[in-house]
């Protein structure tokens, strides 16, 4: 009696190898991409509104948050929700003028001018 190999076992083991590798250079790509990323500086956008007279209870009236303690959190650091962050990111857009909004770590790579500051040139 001879033996008798499956060639659809074969088979079914290369796609799903190959599947395996594209997922694996998917996700490779993904990180790097990650790696790279900077998430919005709510900081400095938050003192930006400030130097226009923005106070955080205006700020909270505004967007849809539930109060100016949510403002203050974003402030020290805390990160806003999807709807919420680009709700404020409109607002800081709309109040300043600027389309491209600062991203954490460009405090000496990306300079503009908000408020009062542009009668001094």
């Amino acid at each position: 009696m001879g033996m008798v190999i499956n060639s659809d076992a074969l088979i079914k083991e290369s796609q799903i190898r190959f599947i395996q590798q594209r997922s694996k250079k998917t996700v490779k790509e993904f990180l790097l991409k990650l790696r790279g990323y900077k998430r919005p500086d709510f900081n400095r956008m938050i003192l930006d509104l400030h130097k226009l007279g923005w106070t955080h209870e205006k700020i909270a009236d505004v967007l849809p948050v539930s109060g100016a303690s949510t403002v203050s959190e974003w402030a020290r650091g805390g990160i806003p929700n999807y709807e919420n962050g680009d709700a404020f990111i409109l607002l800081w857009q709309m109040e300043t003028g600027v389309k491209r909004y600062p991203r954490e770590g460009e405090w000496a790579t990306y300079q503009y001018n908000v408020g009062q500051l542009d009668m001094f040139n």
